[in-house]
């Protein structure tokens, strides 16, 4: 009999996109899966929604709960799945017919428990974007820590992603996403799961995950974009309690730094920072002061960052101003 595959789909404010992720997690050509529904106290029918849908296919399971977000919704979801695998597909994404099957061949074939594969974007209407963000630059087996080098070098979101992988289910045993963060909610967990085993990478984008206009993804900047910083804390700490990861946990001291500055300038360009974005700049300055050292100290932070991180801890708006004379300065030459 097949392994039985338990898919995860949190659902909040996706009527008009649910019907179409929901019948490609069923078209699948693995067959032996159940579909668990997590309506997440949504306002606009999908409740609802998710009670018909599953009038039309036994393999789906609904869960009403009260809103607390996506960690929350696929927790519930995990402590209700009963497969020997688990996904998870967002209710706004598509996949293809052989995601999960060609999951669970690469990952039998490797004789590891997790398999991934690369993703492409599309909009709201099912067209194709450019760019392949979720990719590795090496297919096949390797180790799942490893698949954060992508990450803290050249920006691939593949390691701290759910969605585009297919993992046992008892590499969730006692672990759960975090609830409190609103942003990178399954980036909170990921490495855990990821430390101590090996992935078999398919290179081929089974995954489609859908840019909608005022997503998380295409939205301006919000303070709660700040939650990568705790991300990025967390991930270091951790690497750095590894004695055989602490050369990760450079690349993601240097990678934590070029994200708090670029995330500043992302919000510095909208105009003046409002009240409540300066105080949640606030609250992660002292972290980075408390990183000067470790971050001057870094192989993998260029000299010239190096002076720009002290300056930034300093005055993190004279640092901006200064970037922007310069940038005026460089376009004048050029």
């Amino acid at each position: 009999m097949q392994d039985k595959i338990s898919v995860i789909m949190a659902v909040y404010d996706a009527r008009d996109l649910l019907p179409l992720a929901v019948q490609s997690v069923l078209a699948q050509t693995h067959k032996n899966l159940e579909l668990i529904l997590v309506e997440d106290g949504s306002p606009n029918g999908c409740g609802e929604l998710c009670d018909a849908l599953a009038k039309n296919d036994p393999r789906i399971r609904v869960i009403h709960k009260p809103n607390g977000g996506a960690a929350s919704a696929r927790n519930a979801g995990l402590d209700a799945a009963t497969g020997d695998y688990v996904g998870f597909v967002d209710s706004d994404d598509l996949v293809e017919p052989d995601f999960y099957a060609a999951l669970l061949d690469a990952l039998r074939q490797a004789g590891c428990r997790m398999a991934g594969c690369n993703a492409d974007r599309i909009d709201e209407h099912g067209g194709r974007l450019p760019g392949l963000q979720v990719a590795v630059t090496q297919p096949g087996a390797r180790p799942a820590l490893d698949l954060f080098y992508d990450l803290f070098t050249r920006g691939s979101i593949y390691p701290m992603v759910c969605w585009n992988k297919l993992m046992a289910a008892g590499l969730w045993q006692g672990r759960r996403f975090d609830p409190s963060f609103r942003y990178g909610d399954d980036g909170n967990i990921m490495h855990r799961i990821c430390d101590g085993q090996t992935i078999a990478c398919v290179d081929r984008p089974l995954y489609h995950y859908r840019l909608r206009s005022g997503s998380l993804t295409t939205a301006r900047f919000e303070p709660r974009h700040l939650d990568d910083l705790r991300l990025w804390q967390m991930w270091y700490r951790y690497f750095l309690a590894r004695p055989d990861t602490a050369d990760l946990a450079q690349w993601c001291l240097a990678d934590y730094w070029k994200r708090f500055y670029l995330l500043y300038l992302m919000a510095r360009q909208e105009g003046p920072l409002p009240p409540e974005s300066r105080a949640a700049f606030g609250q992660y300055l002292p972290q980075l002061r408390g990183l000067l050292r470790q971050i001057s100290a870094d192989p993998h932070v260029p000299k010239f960052e190096k002076f720009r991180v002290r300056l930034f801890a300093a005055s993190p708006e004279l640092a901006y101003r200064l970037a922007a004379v310069w940038g005026r300065l460089a376009g004048r030459k050029t």
